[in-house]
């Protein structure tokens, strides 16, 4: 399925482990989406909790709508951004 990946931002943190989790799984298939790493800055944590209304990573914000659990976000890439 082909996509838009403007309207995606993964927001995370490189020390956490499910964080590193869906890093993983992107770079193994060639995801590429909008970043913000929430360990970087603390206005990308503010931003991550006005949108989500939690500052819990990692969080895939698509289309301006949160989705937590790195299994759940592994689930979505799958089924929207990679090729069957």
């Amino acid at each position: 399925m082909d996509r838009n990946t403007d309207q995606l931002i993964l927001y995370y943190r490189p020390a956490c482990p499910y964080c590193q989790k869906v890093l993983r799984h992107m770079t193994e298939n060639n995801i590429t989406l909008a970043m913000r790493n929430i360990s970087e800055a603390p206005e990308m944590r503010d931003e991550l909790i006005a949108i989500g209304g939690k500052g819990q990573v990692p969080c895939l914000v698509i289309d301006g709508k949160a989705l937590y659990e790195s299994d759940d976000i592994i689930f979505w890439l799958k089924n929207h951004l990679e090729r069957k």
